[in-house]
């Protein structure tokens, strides 16, 4: 009975698809692609009632149901043409009264129907605006009100329109935008301002009567931080928005030494600028592997903790929870900043494993590191930073992955991965087991730099698919309870995005194209731009923001990029769960002397913010 009813469902099949209408062949003799009519639904008018001056017009717009029918055309009539007439949608008064002007479409099925009235004119006689002048920051934008005298002029119609266009721009309804500036664009940044000037103009559609506004556009920040709407709000249903926790000053850079007021169940975080912009925050140290286990014994398998840091960390995760910001864990395995006893008892930064340790022996102390750690958190972080930066930069594209992984190789120029050394290209796939074992309902990681480059980001691609590959195959098991099917093991890849004024978006964009059939989540991790072409110059530890020779021209064009960068996460928000900014000011980034944040030194917005911003409407 099956066999016959397979059969009979395939006859069917055949027999409607012979009877079908063939489209007409192209010159190739092949069938072109049969058109699929979308038939209209509907039609609407922006506006149901319309008040006229004798000679004034108004153009009707129309939107038919739905968007992408396939016959959009309609037809136009009034009435009473002698009162107001109609072309194309636009009315044009005649004389005084009443007519209804009607918009049909072309197959006669809906209609939709506007009363214009026609009185007598009141001409305008003046105009003026609520500013005679206007700072604006590059990319910034504030809308000026005009107002008409007298109050009941029939047309209040007003073209705007702008001296320099390079400098500053006007919408319809009088939001000026600067972007641009026309002196000072050589000058550095932190010794003065780049500025331009523009006139907006404001002219009356009745008698052409005319107000103006003296706009200057500059560099130099003006709105601080906390006077600015959240960036969390602005941005939600796109993704999160996210800052790093700085802790006591670390690192040898200034800043404010706590960000986080009281302990335990009082423990807040402090910094309003934090809790009023960001929804999630990372640790930019005080969870990275030498801040929190000082110790392992290798007889007991068990870890001593630093006491000072633990503290930080617990009261720094409780704060967070309590202010409901996603904490990010930040990060379990990396070959740099880890502790003494890892270089010790695993093997070195030369890339030569310990005397006497072996495989077995370096899985059960990463286990009993990484469960001590991501055991003592779990339920309470949101997602961890797994693995670090496993390849350097002198990696090969056509590599294997597992061949690639820091061991202090020639060229590689940082030091070697001590779990790679001691235990393999494996410490991949059972450190990360450890931690969703630890820790079932954190999201995975792998993190990393320069994701741009092509040679990175295929090997990082390998990587993750490789590992998934095994944990799917994997028995449930051998999985923490309730672990659905088919999660992966490595849930998302944090594209750190430290990044200069040469990488444009379309590096970007290629790296989040080769990721996207991964499956996983994307976020931005580390975002931040110096506003130079090249690392050497603004790298880690090579000056502060206060000496700075970053020009306004380079932070305008990094303003742009941020903008860019934006714009290409939005457009990719079905995957990027988080976008988080490395640092809220200048003078406490890690880069400062390359003045890579959205705020300078005192707090106010540079540019940059500005653009951040502007690409929910680009």
């Amino acid at each position: 009975m099956v066999l016959l009813g397979t059969a009979l469902a395939l006859m069917a099949v055949v027999v409607g698809l012979a009877g079908c209408p063939r489209g007409p062949k192209d010159e190739d003799g092949l069938l072109d692609e049969i058109a699929v009519e979308i038939a209209v639904t509907g039609i609407n008018l922006n506006k149901s009632s319309v008040t006229l001056a004798v000679g004034d017009s108004e153009k009707l717009e129309y939107t038919i149901t739905p968007a992408d029918a396939t016959n959009q055309q309609v037809t136009w009539s009034s009435d009473n043409p002698d009162c107001a007439a109609v072309s194309d949608g636009t009315v044009t008064a005649a004389a005084l009264g009443a007519a209804i002007i009607t918009v049909t479409t072309e197959d006669g099925s809906f209609t939709q129907s506007a009363t214009v009235t026609v009185v007598p004119s009141v001409p305008v006689t003046g105009i003026t605006l609520n500013k005679s002048s206007l700072t604006l920051t590059i990319y910034d934008s504030e809308k000026v009100i005009a107002a008409i005298t007298p109050d009941n002029a029939t047309n209040k119609n007003i073209t705007w329109s702008s001296s320099n266009t390079n400098v500053a721009t006007v919408a319809p309804d009088g939001t000026i935008t600067a972007v641009n500036f026309t002196t000072g664009g050589d000058s550095k940044f932190t010794s003065s301002p780049a500025t331009g000037t523009a006139t907006i103009t404001a002219t009356t559609a009745n008698g052409g009567k005319t107000a103006a506004i003296t706009v200057n556009t500059t560099t130099a920040p003006q709105v601080s931080i906390n006077d600015l709407p959240p960036l969390k709000t602005q941005f939600a249903g796109k993704f999160l928005i996210g800052n790093i926790f700085r802790g006591s000053t670390t690192g040898g850079w200034s800043g404010p030494s706590d960000e986080v007021s009281g302990t335990g169940a009082s423990a807040a975080i402090s910094d309003t600028r934090l809790t009023r912009h960001f929804n999630a925050l990372t640790p930019e140290n005080h969870m990275k592997p030498s801040y929190l286990i000082s110790g392992y014994n290798a007889a007991t398998g068990s870890v001593t903790w630093n006491a000072g840091n633990q503290t930080t960390v617990d009261n720094f995760v409780a704060a967070a929870n309590k202010a409901n910001m996603k904490v990010i864990g930040h990060t379990l395995l990396w070959h740099s900043q880890n502790p003494q006893w890892v270089w010790d008892q695993i093997a070195g930064k030369n890339g030569t494993i310990v005397s006497g340790m072996n495989k077995e022996k370096a899985l059960a102390a990463m286990r009993a590191y990484i469960n001590a750690v991501a055991g003592r958190y779990a339920g309470k972080i949101y997602s961890w930073d797994v693995l670090n930066e496993a390849f350097p930069d002198n990696a090969g594209g056509s590599t294997n992955w597992k061949d690639a992984i820091r061991k202090n190789a020639s060229g590689e120029g940082q030091d070697a991965n001590p779990w790679y050394i001691a235990i393999g290209s494996d410490f991949v796939y059972e450190g990360f087991l450890a931690a969703r074992l630890a820790d079932p309902n954190a999201i995975l990681y792998y993190n990393d730099y320069n994701t741009d480059m092509p040679n990175r980001a295929r090997l990082i691609r390998d990587m993750v698919q490789e590992v998934n590959a095994k944990y799917l195959a994997l028995a449930g098991s051998a999985k923490p309870a309730g672990d659905p099917p088919g999660r992966l093991l490595i849930e998302g890849i944090g594209m750190q995005e430290h990044h200069n004024n040469g990488i444009t978006a379309a590096r970007i964009k290629a790296t989040i194209d080769l990721f996207r059939p991964l499956g996983v989540k994307l976020s931005v991790s580390e975002l931040d731009i110096i506003a130079f072409s090249s690392y050497s110059a603004y790298s880690s530890s090579t000056g502060t923001a206060a000496n700075s020779d970053v020009t306004n021209q380079a932070l305008v064009t990094q303003a742009g990029l941020f903008g860019d960068y934006m714009k290409l996460y939005l457009d990719n928000a079905d995957i990027i769960e988080r976008v988080s900014l490395w640092g809220i000011t200048d003078n406490i980034s890690w880069r400062g002397k390359g003045l890579p944040l959205l705020f300078d030194s005192s707090g106010k917005a540079k540019p940059g913010y500005y653009a951040f911003v502007a690409a929910l409407s680009r």
